[in-house]
């Protein structure tokens, strides 16, 4: 198996780029995101996933190894081949793409080309709180206002009970407008509950 190659960036082309090593180039998929960090003439490392079909070789590289493993944790999931997961990884960083995970973020999944209502909705149920775990990213989490800090102990609460990832979500969507503590909560119930 391919863990990696280091070499020299002949090419970056809109979805690949050519890796020279040892007088062999290697054509290696990658996300847009991670794309955009090559240049031509370059050294680098590309942590590689090797795919092996009935007609092809292919390989898929990234610039680090969470990167790589996140990819590798989103194939099995149903309706999610190499090419969407590429995509997934360009659209976000590996903390974000946690991050909306965990949140269940529907639509911020659905943004990404590719990602209809269903794939997202599947993407939520195989992962769902376990893909942090898998991978030991931390996601990023914005720093929540004193009034966001008394709404979400109220939907964490013993009383209502929803995680603390769905109040989280649900505060992130009322970010902006100025609502007084009881507005947030009854607004942030009324997107869970949508």
């Amino acid at each position: 198996m391919i863990d990696a190659i280091s070499g020299r960036v002949a090419r970056v082309g809109n979805d690949h780029l050519v890796l020279e090593n040892a007088g062999i180039a290697y054509r290696i998929f990658s996300p847009v995101r991670a794309l955009s960090s090559y240049r031509k003439g370059e050294e680098v490392l590309v942590y590689v996933h090797l795919l092996v079909r009935e007609d092809r070789i292919l390989l898929f590289g990234f610039p680090s190894f969470k990167e790589r493993e996140l990819f590798r944790v989103l194939l099995p999931v149903s309706q999610v081949g190499p090419r969407l997961a590429l995509q997934m990884l360009g659209a976000f960083s590996p903390e974000r793409l946690v991050q909306v995970v965990q949140d269940g973020d529907i639509e911020q999944l659905m943004r990404i080309k590719g990602v209809g209502r269903k794939t997202a909705q599947r993407i939520l149920v195989e992962l769902g709180d376990k893909i942090g775990d898998k991978l030991d990213i931390t996601p990023v989490v914005l720093p929540l206002s004193d009034k966001e800090e008394i709404a979400l102990r109220a939907l964490t609460s013993r009383t209502l009970g929803f995680s603390a990832s769905e109040a989280r979500h649900a505060l992130a969507r009322l970010r902006g407008e100025d609502l007084p503590v009881e507005g947030l909560v009854r607004r942030a119930l009324e997107i869970i509950g949508s």
